[in-house]
């Protein structure tokens, strides 16, 4: 097997990706009818549609619970592993990404995976770790929820497992770790195609868990308060990163939420309909109980910012014509991210709509190039 291009290895400038695709609703908590249905013909067509039009990377979120709430958004989903070897076999140039819950995922089942995803895509594998997530998820699998920095202590030994399996592993070796005793004549050939591994994300909003990153990662999914907070943060996570002795910080990529139209003020309109006057209440109530304390997004925001919430979980927000969309990413790049991470209320209608308005907006403006 000869190895594909990789969009996210080349040097083409601003990263965009496809966030959120994996379940019903996407990342929006609204009762609109408009909102994204996930089923497997629309997703097949919005990667499809990804990969065609230049965008770098395709990174579905891992649920296992719905969000209860008016309706139960979210409880029809699919696993990210498998998902990923699917759009594999039907891409050619993206990044094709997984999401791991590392208490859930053993690292050895899914080093085998993202193996076997990272030869049938030609080295395109890439995984985003996430190393907690909500207690009632875990107590599906009867797994007790860790406390906040020990997740990271077990998600480096998932870490260490994993990435030594991805190098390749024909002679057995053993791994006696605090979460993960007594591993013995672990081997699993083959590895990645790619060198030293697959790209690796981390989602994590903690000093902790910013530390996991600047570890194991090579790129921080974080959501931004706005491009000049962003700015802070990744001056911050510059600086972790030197005294942990890493020259080059991972990249942030930021989660966005875009509602793009013809004019401002059609999208604000429609940013009303759904996130506003249609917003699922109940659903928001608990996410945000479920999430307070995770360290997932800063504590401020969930009570702050509700229509973020119901809009795009917080993401930071992209509204208006294909001009102030264009401008709202050109702001990001300015403060220092590396690229978004794009969330739309229904990615098979507006997907289309951002590639053909904003995405030559932004080449003209030497934010990224064409693919």
């Amino acid at each position: 097997m000869t190895k594909a291009r990789n969009a996210m290895r080349e040097d083409n400038g601003f990263k965009l990706g496809v966030f959120a695709y994996s379940y019903e609703g996407g990342n929006a908590i609204t009762t609109v009818p408009e909102r994204w249905s996930c089923r497997w013909p629309e997703i097949r067509d919005v990667i499809q549609l990804a990969d065609r039009s230049g965008l770098d990377f395709l990174l579905p979120p891992a649920r296992w619970r719905g969000i209860p709430g008016a309706i139960n958004n979210r409880l029809w989903s699919f696993e990210t592993l498998t998902l990923a070897a699917a759009t594999a076999a039907i891409t050619d140039r993206i990044g094709v990404f997984s999401t791991v819950h590392t208490p859930i995922i053993h690292p050895i089942v899914a080093a085998k995976a993202m193996a076997t995803i990272d030869h049938v895509s030609g080295g395109r594998a890439g995984i985003n770790i996430v190393c907690g997530w909500n207690k009632a998820d875990f107590l599906m699998f009867g797994i007790p929820e860790l406390p906040h920095d020990e997740r990271y202590v077990q998600g480096q030994e998932w870490f260490d497992i994993w990435s030594r399996l991805l190098a390749g592993a024909p002679e057995p070796f053993d791994y006696d770790g605090k979460h993960f005793p007594e591993l013995e004549g672990i081997t699993g050939m083959p590895g990645s195609l790619q060198s030293p591994g697959p790209i690796v994300f981390s989602a994590a909003y903690s000093p902790a868990g910013r530390d996991f990153a600047i570890r194991t990662s090579d790129y921080l999914l974080t959501v931004a308060e706005s491009a000049e907070t962003g700015r802070a943060e990744i001056a911050d996570l510059t600086k972790r990163s030197a005294k942990a002795g890493r020259e080059t910080p991972p990249g942030c990529i930021a989660v966005a939420y875009v509602v793009c139209r013809e004019t401002r003020e059609e999208a604000e309109a429609f940013h009303q309909y759904y996130a506003v006057d249609n917003a699922d209440h109940a659903g928001v109530d608990y996410y945000i109980a479920t999430r307070k304390g995770q360290a997932a997004l800063p504590e401020a925001l969930y009570n702050e910012l509700r229509a973020r919430m119901a809009a795009g979980n917080g993401g930071y927000p992209l509204i208006g014509s294909p001009e102030d969309v264009a401008n709202g990413i050109k702001d990001l790049d300015r403060a220092g991210f590396a690229g978004v991470a794009l969330i739309f209320l229904n990615f098979g209608d507006e997907l289309g709509f951002f590639v053909e308005r904003v995405l030559p907006l932004l080449e003209r403006a030497g934010v990224r190039s064409a693919a």
